[in-house]
């Protein structure tokens, strides 16, 4: 079995979470603006309990976005230096995905549904996406996506809903009615785990150069329209 260390940093949360083939050890810590003093104490201390060098993983799996723009920026530059200085290959996986991977844990949920994770992406918009849940595999139906909550279109299904995320808070503006409603959840890097073994061990790896993080929406557009909301004259443009 391999050993792999898994990261997650896109919402509030920090989480680190290390595979030895049938034993899986984690941290998880509420941590806004604080990723970047917790993230490496975190991974350090769980490689020391396990007695195991960074160089000997086989692979570390990550969280590329969607989600907070400095989170994924901190734990891309941590996966970096983690690949860089351990010589090892990296597996990318969504946050979107991993955090329909938590709900299904976290919540014993055993009976087949749909799974609509979403992420508050500001300024009126929402990064999210839909799977379908039958009790052992979770299967993706659409892309992550970033739009104003009320356009998101779920693919027809007689199944039951369930929504994650802090994205619900939008609820008033999203004509769903969901069976389960989980807005506090937040992504788990166990759950990394739990989508990255199974590849990891079927060969799909990736040296760290080959990977970028998933914004969805690039800083540019950002800044531009924080500042257009704030009203505030864009740099560069004469306004």
């Amino acid at each position: 079995m391999k050993k792999v260390l898994a990261i997650d940093t896109t919402t509030q949360a920090c989480s680190v979470a290390l595979s030895l083939g049938n034993s899986v050890s984690s941290r998880f810590q509420l941590a806004s603006r604080e990723h970047t003093r917790l993230l490496l104490p975190m991974v350090n201390d769980l490689l020391s309990e396990a007695g195991v060098k960074l160089t000997e993983l086989d692979a570390l799996a990550f969280t590329r976005g969607p989600g907070s723009f400095t989170g994924i920026r901190i734990g891309f530059s941590v996966i970096q230096g983690l690949a860089l200085g351990g010589d090892l290959p990296v597996l990318p996986v969504s946050s979107l995905e991993t955090l329909a991977h938590t709900a299904c844990r976290q919540l014993f949920i055993e009976d087949s549904y749909r799974l609509l994770p979403m992420f508050d992406a500001r300024m009126d918009e929402v990064y999210w996406s839909v799977f379908e849940w039958n009790g052992v595999e979770l299967t993706r139906l659409t892309p992550d996506n970033l739009s104003p909550p009320e356009t998101i279109i779920l693919p027809h299904s007689r199944l039951p809903l369930a929504v994650i995320g802090d994205g619900w808070h939008y609820a008033e503006r999203i004509d769903l009615y969901p069976t389960i409603e989980a807005s506090a959840l937040l992504p788990d890097a166990r759950d990394v785990l739990t989508i990255a073994i199974p590849e990891i061990e079927n060969g799909a790896l990736m040296a760290i150069d080959e990977v970028k993080p998933l914004y969805l929406r690039d800083k540019v557009s950002w800044q531009k329209r924080k500042r257009l909301r704030e009203n505030k004259p864009i740099s560069g443009t004469g306004t």
